[in-house]
């Protein structure tokens, strides 16, 4: 194969998308800036709230016979935490996060100088996770981005 790994070129497009992407808080009834980042959040942050850039694939398809492509996905995970004390939050701030990159990640462009183009796309939204420990409740949704790449 030929062809560069998509990956830099994926996660460049999707943070190029959603980074700071502004989300309504239904619940405080204000609109908030989230963030985006690459596998972990860095010590830095003080939000309770942000988008990982995760898990990622690769595989050659080979269907071509002029070339082979890549099969790649991605998976973003969506995180808002809420202190338990008191108000012990809800999944709706993390459904308009999810909501909003998915509209904004709907038809992406890989950057022209990957010599890279997205043939086709497709987004997917697997189970949601909810934790509570005795101080946080942890809501978290996923977000898989599959692409055919030539």
């Amino acid at each position: 194969m030929d062809k560069i790994i998509p990956d830099k070129w994926v996660r460049k497009a999707i943070y190029t998308a959603i980074n700071n992407m502004i989300v309504l808080d239904e619940l405080n009834s204000q609109s908030l800036q989230v963030p985006c980042f690459d596998s972990r959040v860095p010590t830095t942050n003080a939000k309770d709230y942000y988008v990982l850039l995760t898990t990622q694939t690769n595989r050659v398809d080979k269907s071509v016979k002029c070339g082979y492509r890549w099969e790649s996905s991605i998976l973003l995970d969506i995180v808002t935490k809420y202190n338990s004390t008191g108000n012990a939050g809800t999944r709706l701030f993390a459904d308009n996060i999810l909501d909003k990159a998915r509209e904004l990640t709907n038809s992406l462009v890989l950057d022209a100088t990957s010599g890279l183009t997205v043939v086709r796309q497709t987004q997917e939204f697997p189970n949601d996770f909810v934790s509570f420990t005795p101080t946080q409740s942890v809501f978290r949704k996923l977000m898989r981005i599959e692409f055919l790449i030539d």
